[in-house]
Parts: structure tokens; C-alpha cells; sequence
């Protein structure tokens, strides 16, 4: 079973968040809350957001964090891709492989990958935010601090 990681995780969960309140400024401290995380492992995920200019982030009183682009710019198969970085699911170097030189379980592996990312990317995050049951729920979990 392909399982992403903890980090894209929450990148996602950001994001989603985030673009819920569109036009607003949010602060770590509440999505952190809101999705009873770790506001240090929320940090990592973030700075790395705005580093790759998929947040915007402001320091101090009247600081916070807002989406960096529109919600229908950001796809969903980009971020995941981004965020897991190698997505090796087989590495045939971590262990000599007798099989490596003819093996097309390599090349399997890698298409499904190839198909899983670009389902992915068939969906923006304006895609997401789209559903009723989830804005319901995000609102419902809103915690302001």
C-alpha cells in the first residue's frame, strides 16, 4: 500500500484551510489547533509552502498566513509530488538487485506512480474547496484563538 507521508498530510490540510479563508489572513496557531497537530511540525510544512510560493506568510500582530496564488493554480498532484519529494516506492539501489538489468517492475511501478500524480493534478484545490462537506466541516473545526 502507497501511503504519503505525514508532512504532505498536512501540507494539504494548510492549504485546504487556508484557502477556506481566502482573503483572510489565518495563524499557525489556529490551523494547529483546529487539526489538533503539532505546531512545530506545522512550521516545517509551511515555510516550505511559502518557499515553493504556495503560501504567503507575515510576522508579528497583524501577521498570518493567506494563499500566495488563486486556489484554481494549485493542483493537487503538483503539491503531493513537491512535498514527497522522490516518491521512490522501489528503489532498486538500496540493495544490489540481481533482477535490475531486465526487471520491468521498475517500469510498472514508476507508471502507476506517473498515473497517480497526474489523477491528481486533475484536481485543484478550488476542487476541493468545491465541496459543500468539506467547507462544512472545516468551519466546524474552526478554532479562533
Amino acid at each position: 500500500m502507497m501511503e504519503l507521508k505525514t508532512y504532505t498530510d498536512y501540507a494539504l490540510r494548510v492549504l485546504l484551510y487556508v484557502g477556506m479563508h481566502r482573503g483572510q489572513s489565518v495563524t499557525m496557531r489556529e490551523i494547529a489547533q483546529s487539526y489538533s497537530i503539532s505546531q512545530e511540525h506545522l512550521r516545517k510544512v509551511v515555510h516550505h509552502l511559502a518557499k515553493e510560493h504556495y503560501l504567503l506568510t507575515k510576522r508579528g500582530k497583524t501577521g498570518g498566513i493567506q494563499l500566495a496564488r488563486s486556489p484554481d493554480s494549485i493542483f493537487i498532484g503538483e503539491v503531493v509530488e513537491m512535498m514527497e519529494g522522490t516518491m521512490h516506492i522501489i528503489d532498486c539501489d538500496r540493495q544490489p538487485c540481481p533482477l535490475r538489468s531486465v526487471c520491468a517492475l521498475k517500469d510498472a511501478v514508476n507508471s502507476a506512480k506517473l498515473a497517480f500524480i497526474q489523477h491528481l493534478n486533475g484536481y485543484t484545490l478550488a476542487t476541493l474547496l468545491g465541496s459543500k462537506p468539506l467547507q462544512e466541516r472545516i468551519k466546524a473545526i474552526e478554532i479562533k484563538v
